[in-house]
């Protein structure tokens, strides 16, 4: 029988980051509000979507002006396979 001996992500380190990466702790503390209590789809047209799109808008704006971009040049993806 296949036996998996489990490791602590403490006790290694992890080189497969293209497969998925660890959050940073600001990142998350500003996600919070949008993983549990504020969230909506951001392409609607009623008051969660619009809310939200906004805030996407504002993100998108922030990100731009951190690398020196045009915010229409941020293109936020869910995942690899966008």
């Amino acid at each position: 029988m296949y036996q998996l001996n489990l490791l602590s992500m403490d006790d290694i380190i992890y080189l497969d980051n293209n497969a998925t990466t660890k959050i940073d702790p600001r990142v998350l503390d500003e996600m919070m509000p949008y993983l549990t209590s504020e969230y909506g789809n951001s392409a609607s047209n009623h008051e969660f979507g619009i809310k939200i799109n906004q805030k996407v808008r504002a993100s998108r704006k922030k990100v731009a002006e951190l690398i020196g971009a045009d915010p229409h040049e941020v293109v936020f993806t869910s995942g690899a396979t966008d």
